[in-house]
């Protein structure tokens, strides 16, 4: 598993921005760097723990689906959620400071396999495959592969939270102040 944490300082009370982080769609839909393709909330009532929702997600590394489920529900303190095949857990947090709230958004998700791979232009034949997956160097090269590959794409997901979270702090600050 890999982890983002991140955090924003919003000049809005808890329960604003509670009140906001609650409806998914909405936050999810302020995320430039995807699109959200479906979302459907599964389970009846109110939000809390166990509601679930059906998402798809398209993104530059592809369409991205899941059923996700609250995990955790404290009104105006924190809501987590899951992908219920466990490749995505997010909580988000709230603490007050000073002239508003501390919003912390942690993130444990899983890389998957398939955005890892470069897809080769041509194939070597097979027998040429195994040869090189054989050999200690080929192994030693593809974990280095593998580990860049892995750094990068958490440096864009990095850079890509804060830019979401500036744009969630944006919005309420905006619209709370009317």
């Amino acid at each position: 598993m890999h982890r983002l944490t991140q955090s924003i300082e919003i000049r809005l009370p808890r329960k604003r921005v509670f009140a906001f982080l609650k409806d998914i769609k909405a936050r999810l839909e302020l995320n430039p760097f995807y699109k959200v393709y479906s979302f459907e909330k599964i389970t009846d009532g109110a939000i809390g723990i166990g509601t679930r929702f059906k998402i798809a997600l398209l993104s530059d590394y592809g369409m991205s689906k899941y059923e996700s489920e609250v995990v955790e529900f404290v009104e105006n303190e924190r809501i987590a959620t899951r992908d219920v095949n466990g490749r995505l857990m997010l909580t988000l947090t709230l603490k007050d400071i000073p002239g508003g709230t501390l919003l912390t958004h942690d993130e444990e998700f899983i890389i998957p396999e398939e955005i890892l791979h470069e897809k080769e232009e041509t194939k070597a034949p097979q027998w040429l495959q195994l040869l090189k997956s054989l050999t200690l160097e080929s192994i030693k090269f593809d974990d280095r592969k593998r580990r860049k590959k892995i750094e990068e794409i958490t440096r864009n997901l990095r850079n890509n939270l804060r830019t979401w979270l500036n744009i969630i702090k944006e919005r309420l600050e905006t619209e709370g102040a009317l």
